[in-house]
């Protein structure tokens, strides 16, 4: 077993690489895929690829073990961690659901969107009215 400093070494080089990859795909997706300005398609497209990579590397490195096993605080925690939240939340829910929990998966889902949406607008109007 790797040391926990090793392991927030991969953690954070693997974050970094998550963090650019996302700043340059979605902005080149948004420009490739111009939508009059309105559609941040480039975010979609991201947590979409981010989510469908998550997934290989759940059976690659979890499952099959066919890839090293310190891949997953590199590649599954770091990078997707950081290319998009959204993947980690993709696998949660269908880990859930897969484990016999289809109303908790679906309960996940919905309150994780509802309370995400409520949160971010609560700090919009909570940060425009005190700052």
């Amino acid at each position: 077993m790797p040391s926990m400093a090793l392991t927030l070494i991969t953690v954070a080089l693997g974050g970094a690489a998550g963090a650019m990859s996302r700043f340059l795909l979605s902005n080149y997706f948004n420009r490739v895929f111009d939508i009059h300005h309105t559609v941040h398609i480039g975010t979609m497209l991201v947590n979409i690829l981010g989510s469908f990579i998550m997934g290989i590397a759940y059976v690659y490195i979890l499952e099959k073990e066919i890839w090293h096993p310190h891949l997953k605080s590199l590649l599954m925690v770091g990078m997707l961690g950081a290319f998009t939240t959204f993947s980690s939340f993709s696998l949660e829910a269908i880990t859930f659901f897969e484990r016999g929990h289809p109303w908790l998966s679906l309960l996940y889902v919905v309150g994780t969107v509802v309370l995400c949406l409520c949160s971010a607008a609560a700090a919009i109007g909570l940060a425009r009215y005190f700052f």
